[in-house]
């Protein structure tokens, strides 16, 4: 049983949602709040296993609710929200800076042809995240992510011309931090596969372009990839990539039960650029990308996993280390120096 507390200012979508997880007999809603206070307070005294967060709370918002929990009472938070206004994307990413794992959208409306399966997958994510053990949090004065790395010492590496990156739950921040660390003149292709809630990665690409150097741009069918850029998958479409340095965009069934996949932009990365190709898989739940990781090195690029003690969710990461995909294991710090490392002099635009 995976006892919820649920925080939602709207008694009617509040009455919703705690209908909609009571009906399933693995869960059970042990209290709800309607402010930011209040379920700073519940979660210290009920001890859920699992919080579902809205952002737009009177007095103290969901960004501020979420940060109190995660440096006094841990608990796994998931963000469940309707669509975001761009403008508003910056709380949004706030809050999972501050330690929630996951955002997720309301169900459809109560009588509606979609209203089952959109509870039924918000249900199935939640009790996914239950299973995350989480930690305290701490956020020093005017940081948000603490550098407490020790440095890394790298060898050598070739030059590619395509940067392959994957990530799920924990990603958004990570990446943030990886690509305002990047340099304005990064002389590679950047292609990022986020598992992300329908209907956030257009926030997600807004927020991103707030921190990066490089500019941020969900990928378009039959676009030339451009050194310096960054393309994130759009919602509905794997990405992928051709041998004339172009993106495509399919509607093939979705794998590992996602879609955009890592595995087919990783597959795609390998078949056409290979040893000028490299590859990293940061945190994420299950396999997606890790048997793709492998297929990179065995083309000859360069791969990367994140290190457990620095992954939010050790799953992707892990199932690359498992098999031997993973030339290197690194904390956030030694991926951002080992992307420096990599250069392509002279072109551009990106082609095999």
């Amino acid at each position: 049983m995976i006892r919820l507390l649920v925080v939602e200012d709207s008694k009617t979508v509040q009455r919703a949602l705690v209908a909609a997880f009571e009906a399933d007999p693995e869960l059970k809603v042990i209290g709800t709040a309607e402010t930011g206070e209040e379920a700073v307070e519940a979660a210290r005294t009920l001890m859920p296993d699992l919080i579902t967060m809205d952002i737009n709370l009177p007095g103290m918002d969901g960004f501020d609710a979420t940060r109190a929990i995660m440096s006094s009472c841990p608990v796994p938070i998931v963000i469940v929200t309707g669509k975001m206004n761009p403008k508003d994307s910056a709380t949004l990413f706030r809050v999972m800076e501050a330690g929630a794992l996951m955002v997720l959208s309301k169900p459809d409306p109560v009588g509606s042809p979609g209203y089952q399966a959109s509870v039924d997958y918000l249900i199935h994510h939640l009790k996914l995240m239950a299973e995350i053990k989480v930690v305290r949090r701490i956020f020093p004065s005017g940081k948000t992510i603490p550098r407490t790395e020790r440095p890394v010492p790298l060898p050598p590496v070739q030059p590619v011309k395509v940067v392959a990156i994957g990530a799920s739950t924990g990603g958004p921040p990570l990446l943030r931090q990886i690509l305002a660390e990047l340099p304005e003149r990064f002389p590679a292709a950047v292609l990022v596969v986020q598992h992300m809630a329908v209907g956030f990665t257009e926030n997600f690409v807004h927020w991103l372009n707030r921190s990066s150097k490089l500019p941020v741009q969900l990928g378009t069918d039959g676009a030339q990839l451009i050194p310096g850029q960054v393309y994130v998958a759009p919602d509905h479409f794997h990405m992928e990539v051709t041998r004339s340095g172009r993106i495509l965009l399919t509607d093939a069934a979705p794998e590992h039960g996602v879609r955009p996949s890592v595995s087919a932009l990783f597959r795609s990365v390998a078949h056409c650029y290979g040893r000028q190709a490299m590859g990293v898989l940061l945190t994420g739940m299950g396999k997606d990308g890790a048997l793709e990781l492998k297929a990179i090195r065995g083309r000859g690029g360069i791969t990367v996993a994140q290190d457990r003690e620095s992954s939010m969710v050790f799953g992707m990461p892990g199932e690359a280390i498992e098999i031997d995909a993973a030339q290197h294991v690194l904390p956030p710090g030694g991926i951002i120096e080992l992307l420096h490392r990599v250069t392509s002099k002279g072109a551009s635009a990106v082609s095999s």
